[in-house]
């Protein structure tokens, strides 16, 4: 089996030297950008949910709500 010197970062996905003694700093847009891919289905299907729940007749009552509640504020 072929063992590479390099690994992926569990946090960020970054390729990281096992051979550096130095500890590996997660840069925070790699992260944030690993976190979002990590979770795509999960944002994929937040999207249909919300979609499906506005069309709904609790949702269409939210939404005449809040639109009441933001004419009412101002």
């Amino acid at each position: 089996m072929f063992n590479s010197r390099f690994m992926p970062c569990p946090d960020c996905g970054d390729s990281v030297d096992k051979a550096v003694s130095s500890p590996h700093r997660c840069d925070p847009e790699r992260l944030l950008d690993y976190r979002m891919f990590a979770l795509r289905h999960e944002i994929a299907q937040f999207d249909r949910l919300l979609v499906s729940f506005l069309d709904s007749s609790d949702g269409r009552f939210q939404t005449w709500l809040a639109s009441r509640d933001v004419r009412r504020a101002t």
